[in-house]
């Protein structure tokens, strides 16, 4: 009855919400024009005459009217904590100074509602410290500190070793030895391994090879090894097969963080055990991008202009000669719509087809869809001398074709 494509909202789903409110924070809406007026010579001064403008739409202009907050809404910062009321009791009872924050519990309880430990007089208790991920830097040196130093009456008090206050929680660990050799790696990893399923202990101990450089690493992963292949050896009998699917695990996550397994002292794998046969990781999970097959059905929907545009994008793919196009329209116009068909088409012939986008918000509306700075390795800071860490081999890919929103 409209002869157009009508596109239709519907918020069923977090995604579409954030998709809403995405506008709020896109910025400003902006219209340049520049008015050209010659002077008595019949010169025109450009960027004098230049005029920058911005049109505030009328939703905009009351959201500032108001004063409603556009961005930075912190949550309120709670003024005591279980940590410097741990310390406030450290003043009051110099009898519970020889007790680490660990066992606190054992002593104390923390009553919720005043926030503030009370002397128990009740049965013992048991306590545990939240554990803390070596990739969290100044939080897990705070654990590593609070786990062998009792008596600490404040934050200066425990970054004080012998009389001189450290600049941060890893200077003070370092100078009371604790960090210098592997023992909090291992303790760190013995804890995880009461509560963390194998995979989880997989990526931990892969993220202390690549952020902790460990001293001993062959020791830390023969120490480790039955809780980190607990999964496999369920339904597998064969160590040395189980042995390659958990290096087999680990060199994957290692090469989400741009490290190659072949740079630390670990078992070799064997080819015989590796299905990707030397793959790039990106070409597998692109690879491994599932489609809906519902999508494929949508080129039947597009509306003329739509079918120029996916008619000639398609038959660049399928001619292999390449090309750039631009997909341009006002919001609600079917952008997306005609982006999922062609992701669709493409994959659905087994080829990769890659999207990307320039914030989450917008990939997260697109099946397979990754940021472009997560996908292609692409600087946060582009300074002079910046590249991307891309690999050779990462570029080598099925023949298909990339979509950039």
């Amino acid at each position: 009855m409209f002869n157009c494509h009508i596109n239709v909202e519907v918020c069923s789903s977090i995604k579409a919400v954030k998709y809403l409110y995405k506008y709020i924070y896109k910025g400003h809406d902006r219209a340049s024009f520049r008015i050209d007026q010659p002077d008595a010579d019949g010169n025109i001064d450009e960027i004098k005459k230049y005029v920058d403008a911005r049109w505030v739409t009328p939703p905009e202009a009351m959201w500032r009217i108001f004063g409603f907050p556009l961005c930075a809404n912190d949550p309120p910062k709670a003024s005591k904590s279980m940590l410097t009321e741990y310390f406030k009791a450290n003043q009051n009872h110099p009898w519970a100074r020889n007790i680490l924050y660990k066992d606190f519990p054992g002593r104390f309880t923390w009553q919720k509602g005043k926030k503030y430990w009370k002397e128990r007089v009740e049965r013992y208790q048991i306590g545990r410290i939240v554990s803390a991920n070596p990739s969290e830097g100044e939080r897990y040196y705070l654990c590593v500190l609070l786990n062998h130093v009792a008596g600490k009456t404040s934050y200066e008090d425990l970054l004080t070793v012998d009389g001189r206050l450290c600049g941060s929680f890893r200077e003070a660990a370092e100078r009371l030895g604790l960090i210098e050799a592997d023992n909090t790696l291992d303790d760190c990893l013995t804890e995880a391994e009461q509560w963390a399923m194998p995979c989880s202990l997989r990526r931990l101990f892969a993220t202390i090879l690549v952020h902790c450089e460990p001293g001993d690493v062959r020791g830390l992963w023969d120490r480790h090894f039955e809780p980190m292949s607990d999964d496999y050896r369920r339904s597998h009998t064969c160590r040395i097969e189980v042995e390659q699917m958990v290096l087999l695990d680990i060199r994957g996550m290692l090469q989400s963080m741009g490290k190659d397994i072949a740079d630390f002292s670990l078992p070799c794998i064997d080819d015989a055990f590796d299905p990707t046969e030397g793959e790039a990781r990106e070409v597998i999970e692109e690879s491994n991008v599932d489609f809906d097959i519902n999508d494929t059905k949508l080129a039947s929907s597009l509306n003329l202009e739509q079918r120029v545009a996916y008619n000639e994008i398609l038959a660049s793919v399928e001619r292999g000669d390449g090309g750039v196009f631009f997909v341009d329209g006002p919001g609600g116009t079917g952008k997306t719509f005609l982006y999922r068909a062609l992701l669709a088409k493409v994959r659905s012939k087994g080829n990769i087809a890659i999207a990307t986008a320039t914030s989450g918000v917008a990939a997260s509306i697109m099946p397979g869809g990754r940021t472009a700075q997560s996908r292609f390795k692409i600087p946060l800071s582009c300074d002079d001398g910046a590249s991307c860490t891309f690999t050779k081999q990462r570029l080598i890919m099925t023949p298909g074709f990339r979509i950039t929103c």
